[in-house]
């Protein structure tokens, strides 16, 4: 059989994507069985055990973070219950989650009109695409503690696919559903909390404005996420970290600086990811012309709002993420939030690419082609050079090829039952000779495991009620 005719057979397109889909994932999944407790990890499990479940969820309110699931999903902690083992198992399930939340979105936004392998070719690419640009491996995946970006991603994945499929019908219950879902995902962080309350909120003034009349199904949305939104920020716990000194500047709380810096590094993350986005955008491009050509009466009014006003909210927004940090710690997003900010780019690009494409057909009778023909070719080879060549990739199968990660569980397990082994308060623990960027948040700290002494990171030492000293 001639390769070309092989090709051309939907049931072995769908096995070479996901033979891609494997290998994209496999070296993550590996990395999982590797992963240790670290840094504030054991800050958490120790207010857990100390202060008890909802004692913990008081303590952070009052004095550290208005996240108020945020902290239920870092009380989970597995060294609260003395388990090693949760901290291997949280990540498998999370990736594979994402994954799953990945192609319930795709089939969400496409209607369920492609065929199975176009919609795991569209699932498999923006997966590639997110793990290619996050700005932190380790954090995003592997950190627990930080699990509440990660969560508040595959969570609003959902949401909108849910959205999506009822958009045309909205009842009582789907609103009910929704607030319920953006109580909990602005609960989790920051970043989503922005996003969600100014889009409900453009949802809610452009449709009002189209129809002529108070969209009141978008307007208790907005309400809801307005009112949760205030809720998380004017929590007592974010004014007593703002005055604790920790941000020591000048600069916190000056709308020219805020703007000026928030306008530049939005600008500059941007850019970072606008080669992969074109590139991701040819293959968008001629899978949404089919749907415009699928479409029935009704379908794809999620897709029917301009342009202009699109964009104009999609880019908003990304400015209004970065404004909050730099006007309250004069600073960016840490790179866990950036990892918030890269999955909203993401799913914004990608949106805006249906609306333009759905847009320029209808109103300019656009003859879009739906075949790739060889130009596939060149997009498959980038996306191949980016991933032999991207950091992200090439550091998760490092760490495993040569052992890297392996020795760092290694060491881990070896210091941890010294610690345990010594009867007296000071430990002298081995420095780490084995990194792991993949699942290792790497700082400058001379212990990025455990902190040290010298840069008064005690969340370990607390833990375990010693001090460390390393040799």
């Amino acid at each position: 059989m001639h390769y070309s005719t092989w090709f051309e057979n939907p049931d072995n397109k769908l096995k070479i994507i996901l033979l891609a889909f494997v290998i994209l994932l496999l070296p993550f999944l590996i990395l999982s069985f590797f992963v240790f407790p670290t840094t504030d990890d054991y800050c958490h499990a120790l207010g857990v055990i100390d202060m008890g479940y909802w004692g913990y969820q008081e303590h952070y309110w009052k004095t550290w973070s208005g996240r108020y699931i945020g902290t239920i999903i870092s009380a989970t902690q597995p060294l609260s219950y003395g388990s090693y083992l949760g901290y291997k198992i949280a990540p498998i399930i999370l990736i594979c989650l994402y994954a799953h939340a990945m192609w319930f979105f795709v089939k969400a936004i496409t209607l369920d009109k492609l065929i199975t392998w176009q919609t795991a070719l569209i699932t498999f690419l923006l997966t590639f695409v997110l793990i290619a640009e996050l700005p932190i491996v380790s954090g995003y995946f592997y950190w627990y503690t930080g699990y509440y970006y990660t969560l508040a991603d595959i969570g609003t994945l959902y949401l909108f696919a849910y959205l999506f499929r009822n958009y045309v019908s909205i009842t009582s219950k789907h609103i009910a559903i929704i607030c319920l879902s953006m109580i909990i995902l602005i609960g989790t962080n920051e970043y989503t909390l922005v996003w969600l309350v100014a889009l409900t909120g453009a949802f809610f003034l452009f449709g009002s404005l189209a129809k002529k009349k108070i969209q009141y199904a978008a307007l208790i949305m907005f309400l809801v996420a307005l009112a949760f939104g205030v809720l998380s920020i004017t929590a007592p716990g974010n004014a007593v970290r703002a005055a604790s000194g920790l941000y020591p500047t000048p600069l916190k709380f000056n709308l020219v600086f805020s703007i000026q810096n928030s306008l530049v590094t939005g600008v500059l993350n941007f850019s970072k990811m606008a080669p992969t986005l074109c590139v991701l955008a040819l293959v968008l491009i001629p899978f949404a012309a089919q749907l415009y050509h699928k479409r029935e009466k009704d379908e794809f009014k999620f897709l029917s709002v301009h342009p202009i006003i699109s964009l104009i909210v999609f880019f908003g927004c990304l400015f209004l993420t970065y404004f909050p940090t730099y006007w309250s710690i004069a600073g960016p997003p840490n790179l866990r939030g950036q990892c918030v900010i890269t999955f909203w780019t993401l799913i914004g690009f990608t949106y805006n690419v249906f609306v333009i494409t759905f847009w320029a057909i209808k109103k300019y009778n656009s003859n879009i082609s739906t075949r790739f023909g060889l130009i596939g070719w060149v997009i498959a080879l980038y996306f191949v050079t980016v991933y032999t060549s991207n950091f992200n990739y090439r550091s998760a199968w490092s760490d495993i090829v040569t052992g890297r990660a392996s020795r760092f569980y290694a060491e881990m397990e070896a210091r941890t039952q010294q610690v345990y082994d010594t009867k007296e308060h000071s430990v002298y623990v081995p420095k780490l000779k084995n990194t792991p960027y993949s699942i290792l948040i790497i700082t400058e700290a001379p212990d990025p495991a455990w902190g040290s002494v010298e840069y008064n990171n005690g969340c370990a030492e607390w833990y375990f009620k010693k001090k460390f000293f390393l040799k």
